[in-house]
């Protein structure tokens, strides 16, 4: 029999100040994890060196530096949702497939458990696991000294948001040049199906099935009660034009936020691309919402 090539695994992760020790010691964990099955792993250097010494000195040998992502066959994202966020980032257009391994809280994106790490590293090293497509959205806008043209497109949601001491936005919104509505509301959230259980969910959204061909607009604090969260299809087209009192407002892209003049216009769409995600057999959207919901617990039972 012909022996298998090395799989290719590119990992991220995130270090916090306040819980360095376990953060690090996890990314020892699944570094050593790695390398007990045919693999070739690599890490981007500005994390490796955000490491501790020590941290360092365990890894290095198990381990190559990029600075640029290489061809690999996965990426691994080890932490929260925020962690697979910015993997996510990095990988783009590539076509390469992103696992989550949650050492965060709540994690949706990130959603295998760090203590069923072996377990499904064996799946995946046999071979025994989906892949399933998530729509992007990309923002374009027309000002071209914003930093949107290094990386427009978001995973979860594109927010229009008031700054902190303003007044709130009035949102004029065509979809597919037909008029909606003028939300006069803090802000307004366009999300994918994916960011529908994120920042769409915090505000009164709609939750949607993964692979739903979906957006969903949520207003955020809406000044009119009866505006509520629309669902429109992915193909849809949607421009905004803010007005403020304070003649400017936030774009967010998944939580990256910047500053923008109300002379700037907004339009949102389908990304021309999707994101590759990892999945374990048997591990669906149902079970997880059950899970980090908590559907169907007494929480009056301790």
């Amino acid at each position: 029999m012909q022996n298998r090539k090395p799989m290719k695994i590119a990992l991220f992760g995130s270090v916090f100040s306040e819980q360095a020790y376990k953060a690090e010691s996890q990314i020892v964990d699944v570094c050593e994890a790695v390398k007990r099955h045919p693999a070739e792993l690599y890490l981007p250097d500005t994390f490796f060196y955000s490491l501790s010494r020590a941290t360092q000195d365990k890894i290095r040998p198990l381990c190559l530096l990029f600075d640029v992502l290489p061809p690999v066959d996965l990426a691994l994202s080890v932490g929260g949702d925020g962690t697979f966020l910015r993997t996510a980032a990095a990988v783009g257009n590539s076509g390469i497939p992103v696992l989550g391994i949650n050492t965060g809280r709540l994690g949706f994106l990130a959603d295998v458990n760090f203590n069923d790490l072996s377990e499904t590293l064996q799946e995946i090293f046999s071979e025994e696991y989906l892949i399933e497509e998530r729509s992007l959205l990309e923002l374009i806008v027309d000002d071209e000294s914003l930093p949107f043209s290094q990386y427009n497109r978001a995973l979860n949601e594109v927010a229009i948001l008031k700054q902190d001491t303003a007044s709130m936005l009035t949102i004029h919104t065509h979809i597919n040049n037909d008029f909606l509505t003028s939300y006069q509301a803090d802000g307004l959230v366009v999300a994918t199906p994916t960011g529908s259980t994120a920042y769409s969910l915090s505000v009164g959204g709609p939750i949607l099935v993964p692979s739903s061909p979906s957006i969903v607009l949520s207003p955020i604090a809406p000044h009119n009660l009866t505006s509520r969260p629309l669902i429109v299809q992915d193909d849809a087209k949607i421009k905004l034009r803010i007005e403020s009192r304070s003649n400017s407002f936030l774009v967010s892209l998944d939580g990256q936020s910047q500053v923008c003049h109300v002379r700037t216009e907004i339009e949102v769409q389908k990304a021309d691309y999707t994101l590759k995600v990892v999945k374990r057999k048997g591990h669906t959207f149902y079970e997880t919402l059950r899970d980090k919901l908590m559907w169907g617990v007494d929480v009056r039972r301790k």
